[in-house]
């Protein structure tokens, strides 16, 4: 009974907060969004202003009454400047980068206040980065938020919690906080066949091994029949053991051959489809060859370099959700 009280009231609470504070791309703190709560420490010091409260009654001591007025006067002081702390707060949400899936993510949120003042350390609190501090002076503050990427696409921060215990530490400002800020993550690149379509293309559809490579010294690509002139160095001793004389052939990938489609890989789910979209851009990469990518309502001219290969990624990334 007690377990399913509790469910109902964190579920009410959820909700409560959620029409109170909703998602948006920037908040501003003030009275409606900002609660106070005294913390141990706090409702230890109440509880002895009480108790010399209750002596300052008990045996009608002067002294007795100006030391719980004195404790309660600090924790009225506490409650004021802590709440100073946080209002008047903005939180921007600017802007995340872009990782591989499995990797961390990060999110900029910046801090801005009308007021030059310092606010002291205000902890950015979630299950999912833990407690993140940001000591909070001047005008403006840069705050990350490491975000794990589990699955392709936006990278997205939960809400969070963001509090102040700044100066005594006897009560906490608290708010919830949920901002529309995204990074993005690109598929984890994965090796499938790649075949060649066009109108020029027989219906058999030639696949990557004899149609996007041609000789060279690169990669392994077969084994062919010995010629005369031969580099010694190429020859398969395997089969020279059996009497059969064979020398292993080398290709290069075809910079004509540029453009990695989303038809050039027919059989496969659509997540699969992006992944191996993925690893054909960073084969190209890695040979400094231009390359240009086609999906369904996206076109990248080819093109090479960091930049271009972090622009397909980032296609990659949003494709489906922009």
């Amino acid at each position: 009974m007690i377990r399913w009280l509790r469910k109902k009231l964190n579920i009410n609470m959820s909700n409560w907060i959620e029409k109170r504070l909703p998602v948006q791309p920037s908040v501003t703190l003030d009275q409606s969004k900002i609660f106070i709560v005294p913390t141990r420490q706090g409702l230890m010091l109440l509880l002895i202003s009480l108790l010399v409260i209750l002596l300052a009654i008990n045996f009608e001591s002067a002294l007795n009454y100006a030391l719980a007025f004195w404790i309660v006067s600090i924790l009225w002081v506490a409650v004021h400047l802590t709440f100073r702390n946080l209002s008047g707060l903005s939180l921007i949400g600017i802007s995340g980068n872009l990782v591989r899936v499995g990797d961390t993510a990060e999110v900029t949120i910046k801090l801005t206040s009308r007021k030059p003042i310092d606010r002291g350390v205000v902890e950015f609190i979630h299950e999912e980065w833990g407690s993140v501090q940001a000591h909070v002076s001047g005008l403006e503050t840069w705050v990350r938020l490491p975000l794990t990427a589990y699955n392709r696409g936006p990278v997205s921060p939960p809400r969070f919690r963001l509090e102040s215990r700044f100066p005594f530490g006897l009560v906490v400002a608290w708010s919830q906080v949920h901002l529309d800020v995204r990074a993005w993550a690109y598929p984890i690149s994965q090796q499938f066949e790649r075949v060649a379509v066009g109108s020029d293309v027989d219906d058999d559809q030639d696949l990557l091994d004899d149609h996007f490579f041609r000789e060279g010294s690169e990669d392994f690509h077969s084994l062919r029949a010995y010629v005369p002139g031969d580099s010694i160095k190429r020859m398969h001793w395997p089969g020279f053991a059996r009497d059969v004389l064979l020398v292993k052939a080398f290709s290069d990938y075809q910079s004509s051959d540029e453009i990695i489609a989303w038809d050039q890989f027919p059989g496969v789910s659509d997540e699969q489809r992006l992944a191996a979209i993925a690893y054909y851009s960073e084969v190209f990469h890695r040979r400094q060859l231009p390359f240009g990518v086609v999906l369904p309502g996206y076109e990248i001219e080819p093109g090479k370099g960091s930049e271009h290969l972090n622009k397909v990624r980032r296609i990659l990334a949003e494709f489906g959700y922009v």
